[in-house]
């Protein structure tokens, strides 16, 4: 069945997503900023700036007014980096409010992976404050932009409410990419955002030829973090488990291909964080959520908060310029305790 759908940011992966609707048969309006991003593909049927040389569905419509690009859609995918998302919502805010309330069944799709800052908040959250009429669905998986472009096999998982996760579902599926759906909504943007804080002590390890032993011990005891803040939130422990936990930690700490493991990487070899964002083209989400982690428990006047000994490191790593081998020197010098 056709449906009309918005997807908005035409990075990478709102790119890829943007295409894989649209060759499901959906009627497809991809929002672009800046508007040149949107000439271009209307004009070329390409992404100037993104996966250029991937041809796009002549149905594809591009557009960089917000109104335009949800009118009459019944999902929208949100697919804007956590830095810009509260400016731009804001700056649309009645559109939002508009499209929200124009007719009942509205879902929004949270495609990003990141914590809000000024103040920290969890997207969701945030979300589910501001348009309260809209069902509110999470995306999550080990999904690589360019691998989905190139239709090699993938997973996700839709978390929301039943009816519009399994909306979200039926509009994704096809040979090359299977959703699931799940209801547990706050685990999935948990693991979301902490696999990338953990991605980027991979990078880090990886950066400083710490070997494979290194890497997986990290990975592991990073996942048994993510369960802590995930039940801290509320969410279900089974959610670790799936497509959005451990498949997405997987991915991101140990490919070159995550914009996260090459900050650490890059860390690693002594740059400092602003040259290693100044050459990035896209946005490392790990970045501003080890900020947000960070800030946290002060913030919210927090008791009770888990101990997150990866997050803090990253977070000295990243925004205190700490050499990534003493991070590592206090992680193994930590207490023994056990598992």
């Amino acid at each position: 069945m056709n449906h009309r759908v918005a997807v908005i940011g035409a990075g990478s992966w709102g790119t890829a997503l943007a295409r894989l609707l649209a060759l499901n048969g959906h009627t497809v309006t991809l929002h672009c900023f800046p508007p040149e991003i949107a000439s271009g593909i209307n004009r070329d049927h390409r992404n100037p700036l993104y996966l250029a040389g991937t041809r796009l569905p002549s149905s594809l419509i591009a557009t960089s007014s917000v109104p335009e690009a949800l009118s009459a859609a019944q999902v929208a995918y949100l697919v804007v980096p956590t830095i810009f998302l509260r400016r731009f919502i804001g700056d649309s805010l009645n559109d939002w409010r508009g499209w929200a309330t124009s007719q009942p069944g509205r879902v929004l799709c949270n495609c990003t992976k990141g914590l809000l800052l000024q103040p920290t908040q969890r997207t969701d959250e945030w979300l589910a404050q501001l348009l309260p009429e809209a069902a509110l669905v999470h995306l999550a998986g080990p999904n690589f932009a360019v691998e989905i472009i190139a239709g090699q096999p993938a997973a996700a998982v839709a978390a929301g409410p039943e009816p519009a996760a399994r909306q979200v579902q039926q509009q994704l599926m096809c040979d090359s990419y299977r959703v699931y759906t799940g209801a547990d909504n706050v685990g999935v943007e948990v693991a979301g955002f902490y696999k990338n804080i953990i991605a980027i002590a991979a990078g880090a390890v990886h950066g400083l030829g710490l070997g494979e032993n290194a890497r997986a011990s990290l990975i592991t005891r990073g996942l048994a973090e993510m369960g802590r803040l995930v039940g801290y939130f509320g969410g279900d422990p089974a959610t670790l488990t799936g497509l959005a936990g451990v498949g997405d930690l997987m991915l991101t700490c140990g490919s070159a291909k995550s914009r996260n493991f090459q900050v650490g990487l890059h860390r690693a070899a002594g740059q400092p964080l602003a040259q290693i964002l100044a050459e990035m083209t896209q946005v490392a989400e790990g970045v501003m959520a080890s900020r947000a982690v960070h800030l946290w428990p002060s913030e919210h006047g927090l008791s009770g908060w888990p101990e997150l000994p990866i997050a803090h490191e990253v977070y000295r790593i990243v925004h205190e310029e700490a050499d990534p081998r003493e991070s590592i020197t206090r992680l193994m010098r930590r207490p023994p305790k056990a598992e």
